[in-house]
């Protein structure tokens, strides 16, 4: 079994970012870094996105509303990556807005339990990403909703990989300082491949506009978060990474949705 090439670094991203069983042939030889393997993030997200959109299409096609179809696809999500990225945004809301200090935030979002900040970051997160694909179903039906999944699971994840490029980390030792930090050359190659994807799934689904507006919307919000993880803990942890992809996706739905 090769461990070089593309597709070893997609089935590597996929054992860091979802519950699926990878087989750690695939890692021999490896010195347990992401940071190279980072430039397929967006391909594996599109990956990743396979499972939900094939449920959503399924209870589509058995008449269910469209709101049921949405959640059950945001549920399949969550299930193929163990809720790895709702799991940061709820420590990140629990800790910026639960702790005093930064010392005090680092600790929070370290905690594995869950706080009312994080509990309704989760609640607001998969109901906008359940009413704005559901949206897209009633307007465009489930095979392009579908498509705008696929599109948003795999531009989030390059939104991602651009988030820990742009910020130091702040724990070491954790996740994300142990995973290293992408280079130049995997974020641009990262980005590509997501907009690439985006322009193939968004395009026929809202056009130019819904495109244009979705990844500006996108980067306005991206850029703001940075800016809070700067203010409230000095950089970023693996949970403020989740959190990112979190926010791209939502932000990325609602441009799509703003004018169809």
């Amino acid at each position: 079994m090769s461990t070089d090439g593309f597709l070893a670094e997609i089935v590597r991203s996929l054992g860091f970012l979802t519950r699926l069983p990878i087989s750690q042939a695939w890692f021999a030889g490896q010195n347990g870094s992401l940071a190279t393997n980072s430039r397929v993030f967006p391909l594996a997200g599109a990956v990743i996105a396979l499972p939900a959109a094939l449920a959503l299409l399924v209870a589509s096609l058995f008449n269910l509303p469209p709101a049921v179809a949405s959640l059950i696809a945001i549920a399949v999500l969550a299930i193929v990556t163990g809720a790895l990225h709702e799991d940061g945004l709820a420590d990140v809301a629990d800790g910026f807005f639960g702790g005093a200090t930064e010392k005090q935030r680092l600790e929070i979002m370290k905690d594995s339990r869950i706080g009312t900040f994080g509990t309704l970051a989760l609640v607001i997160s998969v109901a906008l990403r359940t009413l704005l694909l559901a949206a897209i179903v009633e307007h465009a039906g489930a095979g392009f909703a579908a498509l705008a999944l696929i599109g948003t699971e795999a531009a989030s994840r390059a939104v991602l990989v651009q988030f820990w490029h742009m910020l130091p980390s702040v724990r070491p030792g954790g996740v994300a300082d142990g995973a290293g930090i992408p280079d130049d050359s995997a974020t641009y190659t990262a980005l590509l491949a997501g907009f690439l994807i985006l322009i193939v799934t968004y395009i026929p689904v809202g056009g130019i506009g819904s495109l244009l507006i979705a990844v500006l919307l996108c980067g306005a919000a991206t850029f703001g978060f940075a800016n809070l993880c700067t203010f409230k803990i000095g950089g970023q942890t693996g949970d403020t990474l989740g959190a990112a992809q979190q926010i791209a996706a939502v932000t990325l739905l609602t441009g799509l949705v703003m004018l169809m």
